[in-house]
């Protein structure tokens, strides 16, 4: 073997050797004590880092499903059986009582008691109806509430003034109405003749003297019964007249003619016994207080009655001659008694 390759073979066999010692240092003893100073104990020993694992920040959190819970079935209940109704009675009718229009000229039939409603129709005097209530207007006029069948059978129910209905209606029922409210206002139509006033009354007005007895001329046609008098009594004779316009009242004292009588004696120099003119309920109206002074007992009697010197109006309808109301008239008995 040639001096070269004999060193190929010892460098080959000292790295052999090197590798095998560093093997056996590599490979420690496992009964080897590791005290100190041993060579074993100074080796560091290898520590493997733990993996560091990664926290998500958010967590998920499910959220719990809600569980449905069934609502408990209702048990079934017997349905009620309604009740049976009972009957409820018809209320019974108010009693008709016949009346009749009674008037110089045509009546009118209004929406309610009082002047200050409206009218429905008028009606031709003689006009048959039925009368099923009464009530006292604010000016203290009886209206009676009637029934009224046209031509068709429609029946209507409307108020009429009541001094122009001839009815015992009074006799037979006596009870007002007591469900309308009372009505006030004043006359758009010409209810009736002027005989018939729309506000005097017999002892109606205020009297200075304590014995003084208003007494007025055609109570008969207004059905107002008279008042009470007694040989104490200073009697007064009342009468009035009505128009739309103080223009028609110049007109008609311009030429109305007053024939008022008691017990046949004529009342003279009756326009010195007018009141002034004055506007009271819608109207305007002039009233006549004729003094007569006391009476004796027994029965008396004034008769009414005016006449034109030629037509004239009263803003509603036209008297005088040649017109359908060319007089009116009415009269007024009652019976005086001995005073107490």
């Amino acid at each position: 073997m040639t001096t070269r390759r004999r060193s190929i073979m010892v460098l080959l066999a000292l790295v052999i050797a090197l590798v095998a010692a560093a093997c056996e240092e590599a490979t420690p003893d496992p009964t080897a004590p590791a005290g100190p100073g041993s060579e074993l104990g100074s080796l560091p020993t290898r520590t493997v880092k733990p993996i560091v694992s990664f926290t998500p920040r958010f967590t998920a959190t499910p959220l719990p499903s809600m569980t449905f819970t069934p609502s408990p079935t209702p048990r079934a209940t017997n349905t009620p059986v309604p009740p049976t109704e009972t009957p409820t009675p018809a209320p019974s009718p108010t009693p008709t009582v016949v009346g009749e229009i009674r008037s110089t000229e045509r009546v009118n039939l209004r929406e309610g008691p009082g002047f200050n409603n409206a009218i429905v129709l008028s009606v031709p005097s003689g006009t048959r109806l039925g009368v099923i209530g009464m009530q006292q207007d604010n000016e203290g006029r009886l209206w009676y509430k009637v029934v009224y069948t046209d031509e068709n059978g429609d029946e209507q129910r409307l108020w009429v003034l009541a001094r122009l209905v001839i009815t015992d209606y009074e006799q037979v029922i006596a009870q007002p109405l007591a469900t309308e409210p009372p009505q006030s206002g004043g006359d758009t139509g010409a209810e009736v003749a002027q005989a018939a006033t729309p506000a005097a009354q017999a002892g109606s007005l205020p009297t200075p003297d304590g014995n003084r007895v208003n007494i007025l001329a055609y109570c008969r046609q207004k059905r107002v019964a008279p008042p009470r008098v007694t040989t104490n009594d200073n009697v007064y004779v009342e009468w009035s007249w009505y128009v739309a316009l103080p223009d028609y009242m110049d007109e008609h004292l311009e030429n109305a003619n007053y024939e008022v009588r008691l017990d046949g004696r004529l009342l003279e120099n009756w326009e010195q016994y007018a009141e002034e003119m004055k506007r009271e309920s819608g109207v305007w109206i002039i009233y006549w207080y004729y003094p007569v002074g006391r009476l004796s007992a027994g029965e008396h009697e004034i008769t009414y009655r005016v006449t034109w010197d030629q037509a004239i109006s009263d803003g509603y309808e036209r008297f005088g001659p040649g017109t359908l109301n060319e007089d009116n008239t009415g009269n007024c008995p009652f019976t005086v008694i001995p005073a107490g």
